[in-house]
């Protein structure tokens, strides 16, 4: 299959990108943007909560290890045991950041130590893409804790939306995968698992919460939202997507925070 894939990110106003905790991973290398043709393709996005410390670490664990790992979205064993490996290596990063702490003469101070023993908490949402082969025909697969969200568009029409349907429906209290392990029966009664066929000229959209319930509001109101988002980055469009997200907040429709997009077009 060809795929031609964007990605985009910007953090909450005043904000540096450095300090954005949205992270995202798109194979088969990680890299996250150009033109691809391969028989899979996988996309994680990662939503750092920012009431947890590290959470943006956390959240570039979380989409490296389910990026490199086995598929995660055929069923819930595969999902707990890749996050279990994230959880693992997550351990020795942070013995790694205490050590890299105490070498620039900056150690771990008294008032961090809670905060740094609950853990980091982020959604996630893994993506995969299949091409067809041998009589089975193209077919895509997601699975997600939280609200990033996974948006399939055919002909002008919205075909899917995962895990979230209604711009109710989120929270500012999603489901998290924190780093401290142990998330095994959260997991089990809040993951969620989807799939689906494609055709070629359908677009994928990949999303953190904010441009999601932005995203369902447009659709809800008759709308086509994935039509700035299909032109960003193209002659068709004049703004980047910093000064889009920018216009959006400063009419209201959109809630200030760490935003990002991984676009995804199939031929």
């Amino acid at each position: 299959m060809l795929a031609n894939i964007a990605s985009f990110s910007v953090p909450k106003r005043g904000s540096a990108q450095e300090e954005c905790e949205d992270s995202t991973w798109v194979g088969p290398d990680g890299l996250g943007a150009g033109e691809f043709d391969i028989n899979r393709l996988r996309i994680v996005v990662a939503d750092g909560a920012s009431e947890s410390l590290l959470a943006g670490r956390w959240a570039r664990r979380l989409t490296s290890t389910f990026g490199t790992g086995k598929s995660s979205t055929r069923a819930k064993p595969n999902f707990i045991a890749t996050y279990n490996t994230a959880v693992d290596e997550w351990a020795k990063e942070m013995d790694e950041y205490e050590v890299e702490r105490e070498e620039r003469g900056s150690p771990i101070q008294w008032y961090e130590e809670p905060g740094l023993a609950k853990g980091a908490h982020s959604t996630v949402v893994v993506v995969e893409i299949f091409d067809g082969k041998q009589g089975i025909p193209p077919f895509w697969r997601a699975a997600a804790i939280g609200d990033s969200c996974v948006f399939q568009v055919r002909n002008e029409e919205l075909v899917a939306s995962f895990p979230i349907q209604e711009e109710e429906a989120f929270s500012f209290s999603p489901s998290l995968l924190s780093s401290r392990g142990g998330e095994n029966d959260v997991i089990r009664r809040h993951i969620g698992l989807t799939g689906g066929a494609w055709d070629h000229e359908d677009s994928f959209y990949i999303v953190t919460d904010a441009l999601a319930a932005w995203f369902l509001r447009i659709a809800r109101n008759g709308g086509h939202p994935w039509e700035p988002l299909r032109d960003m980055n193209t002659v068709d469009f004049d703004l980047d997507f910093e000064s889009w997200v920018n216009a959006q907040r400063d009419a209201g429709d959109m809630h200030d925070d760490d935003t990002t997009l991984v676009r995804v077009d199939l031929y």
